[in-house]
């Protein structure tokens, strides 16, 4: 049965519909665990606990870096994003620029990025990873660009948000 390519697309059309949020904004992802990725987990007890939601929001917008998925834009406090888009409200524009200035071992390194731990602080409500803290499934990626030597996030609300970046030494 052959079918042709305008009925194709006018039968996923509403499917497609769906998929899209409306607004054109960015929706902030659901910040729960994947099931059976224990990767994150921190031995260091109940601070661990504590630094998981941050640890997750840096985990899933690395994650997202190395898919190009515009959607990790949600993670950025205004902080972050001047300091590494040049603007607040860049990284949608600029994700696609960054992301090409990594080179492909970078890329690949970023699929496989885990972020066991983090420290509490400097300040209160907030969490730094260390890029020295990040853990890689190969070769780790280079620092630069979207990849800070330290990374800050702060609980904004009900939510965590990478806040602000050390620049690469």
């Amino acid at each position: 049965m052959r079918v042709r390519p305008s009925l194709a697309v006018v039968v996923l059309l509403p499917a497609l519909a769906a998929c899209g949020g409306g607004d054109g904004g960015v929706a902030m992802p659901p910040l729960t665990p994947e099931p059976a990725d224990s990767r994150l987990g921190d031995t260091g007890g109940a601070d661990g606990e504590e630094t998981l939601p941050a640890r997750l929001v840096l985990y899933r917008f690395l994650r997202g870096v190395a898919k190009g998925n515009v959607a990790v834009c949600a993670y950025l406090g205004p902080g972050y994003e001047r300091a590494t888009f040049g603007r607040t409200g860049g990284c949608r524009a600029g994700l696609g620029r960054a992301r090409a200035k990594l080179r492909p071992q970078d890329l690949a390194a970023l699929r496989g990025v885990t972020v066991p731990t983090g420290a509490a602080g400097p300040g209160a409500g907030e969490v730094t990873v260390r890029f020295e803290d990040l853990k890689w499934r190969g070769a780790p990626a280079g620092r630069g660009g979207v990849l800070a030597a330290s990374f800050t996030l702060r609980r904004t609300g009900g939510r965590w948000l990478i806040a602000d970046r050390d620049q690469p030494s």
